[in-house]
């Protein structure tokens, strides 16, 4: 069984699967009256069974694989089809920073004509500001594990997205937490929560603390959910944060599948990084 390419797959198709899902919900189970979504509708339970069994099947098929007896090389991958999926990481990155500035100028601007219906926008502002970071740490990030780069130096790029994740899930939070609620807003505060999850998984392996059971269910799971998330009709920053997150993870997911589930790797990346070495020419007396 290829679970190098099954588990990327089905984090995909789950999420694919979530996303229409999410929209029969909306077509079928809510109340535009009440702004409430009938938890008995078919569509609701089916929701519910879909995030049950895509669990299951992340528990299940995240077992076994080869032994990591590096675990800092564990995401290694020298694919341009993983390092295209980290360069739109981190453009998703940019992208959301810069359509981020706007909509943090408006919070702020709705904060100080109201300010007891409104709050301070200080957790959308980090996340904001973290976007960048985020955008260095999948470029980086991806690069040395393109090239096969390992080291101390790896350290601090590998946890940069996972540091974006926290201040995206708390502004998240604060956004949702007055929907009373809760089935309304259960899939994008999930998904923020098992994105960063897997995205800290990632970045202990760098520590030599690897859990690959642990970080395949949340990545999974958070993908998935993610992309499921995108069916709510989020703002544009949203989009692209949720976007950003899911990519990066995806990325990681399909480094670490491949390398315990997949065939070996090639010998140029056991040798070392992948960089050009210098033109040797004739020596001159």
């Amino acid at each position: 069984m290829r679970k190098d390419i099954i588990l990327p797959a089905l984090a995909l198709a789950g999420g694919g699967a979530g996303f229409l899902l999410r929209l029969w919900q909306y077509a079928s189970a809510y109340d535009p009256a009440s702004q409430l979504f009938d938890t008995r509708a078919p569509a609701s339970l089916a929701l519910v069974a879909w995030a049950v069994v895509m669990g299951a099947l992340a528990l299940l098929l995240g077992r076994g694989g080869a032994p990591l007896e590096k675990p800092e090389e564990s995401f290694l991958c020298p694919s341009t089809g993983y390092m295209t999926v980290m360069t739109a990481a981190g453009m998703c990155f940019l992208l959301s920073a810069a359509l981020g500035v706007p909509e943090l100028v408006n919070k702020y601007q709705a904060w100080q004509i109201d300010p007891q219906h409104n709050m301070l926008p200080v957790a959308f502002g980090l996340s904001v500001l973290f976007c960048l970071a985020g955008s260095i740490g999948a470029l980086v990030s991806g690069r040395n594990n393109y090239r096969g780069v390992t080291g101390l130096q790896v350290r601090a790029p590998a946890a940069l997205p996972a540091y974006a994740a926290l201040p995206w899930l708390m502004a998240l939070y604060q956004e949702d937490s007055r929907d009373p609620i809760l089935i309304r807003v259960f899939i994008p505060l999930l998904a923020a929560v098992f994105l960063l999850l897997a995205l800290y998984q990632q970045a202990a392996f760098f520590y030599r603390r690897p859990h690959p059971v642990r970080f395949t269910f949340f990545a999974v799971m958070g993908i998935s959910l993610g992309l499921a998330s995108l069916a709510d009709r989020p703002g544009l920053f949203q989009i692209l944060s949720t976007l950003s997150f899911v990519l990066c993870t995806l990325g990681g997911l399909a480094a670490l599948s491949r390398n315990r589930f997949g065939p070996p790797q090639p010998k140029r990346v056991l040798d070392g990084p992948r960089m050009p070495q210098p033109e040797s020419g004739p020596v001159e007396e």
